[in-house]
């Protein structure tokens, strides 16, 4: 990949293109797990869904569980839950979930930022979820009459931290870096427009997610370990 062709683009085609990243690694994984998951269903075995498309997640948590959700049940019921049982300290099953991450895809620099980004935005949506939660007898005016508003301005800065951490994975060390930089070295006005394309993403996410979940209702997939 060029990085002195990123960087003479303007910023939104700077964004589009890391946008096109994302889409790019979401088809060929949907192509690879799809002929995979095809060949399986001759044969009667139950797999993992599909991967769910990235434009539809704004959410850390939500990326992990329904992007490759295959890896995400072995490292909940391999990983996460035995030491979550042993130590009762979420923070650290956490850290050493990411930790086997790392491990798992190489222990490259790149990977390792990855890794630590999404530890810290999981941390920090899991910590913030209760106060983005609150109930209508309680908070101020602004939490009473906006909650989901809030959640999804909260969830934009998260998707866009998310986002450069999938680029440190996609493109490597230089490309996320490039990325990073121009998030806080734009314009305001840039800035602002692109947080609230995200907000505007966000909205959609959180509305298509229930859409999602019957969906999984309807059909669930058996796993067997």
């Amino acid at each position: 990949m060029n990085d002195k062709f990123l960087q003479n683009l303007e910023s939104w085609a700077f964004y589009g293109f890391g946008y096109a990243m994302g889409q790019h690694f979401h088809i060929k994984y949907v192509v690879i797990y799809g002929l995979s998951t095809s060949l399986s269903s001759f044969e009667n075995v139950m797999v993992p869904h599909l991967p769910r498309c990235i434009g539809r997640i704004h959410l850390y948590s939500d990326m992990w569980k329904y992007f490759d959700a295959g890896l995400y049940k072995f490292l909940v019921k391999h990983i996460y839950i035995p030491i979550v049982k042993l130590t009762s300290l979420k923070l650290l099953a956490s850290m050493a979930t990411f930790g086997f991450v790392y491990i798992w895809h190489g222990t490259a620099t790149y990977i390792l930022i990855w890794c630590i980004l999404n530890y810290i935005g999981i941390v920090l949506e899991q910590t913030c979820s209760p106060l983005l939660s609150v109930k209508k007898s309680e908070g101020i005016k602004f939490f009473l009459d906006w909650p989901r508003r809030m959640r999804c301005f909260f969830g934009a800065v998260l998707l866009a931290v998310s986002a450069i951490s999938n680029f440190y994975f996609f493109g490597g060390k230089n490309i996320g870096d490039l990325f990073f930089r121009r998030l806080f070295a734009d314009n305001l006005p840039n800035t602002i427009i692109l947080l609230f394309i995200l907000y505007c993403g966000a909205q959609v996410s959180t509305e298509l997610c229930p859409v999602h979940a019957r969906k999984c209702d309807n059909n669930p997939i058996k796993m067997k370990y």
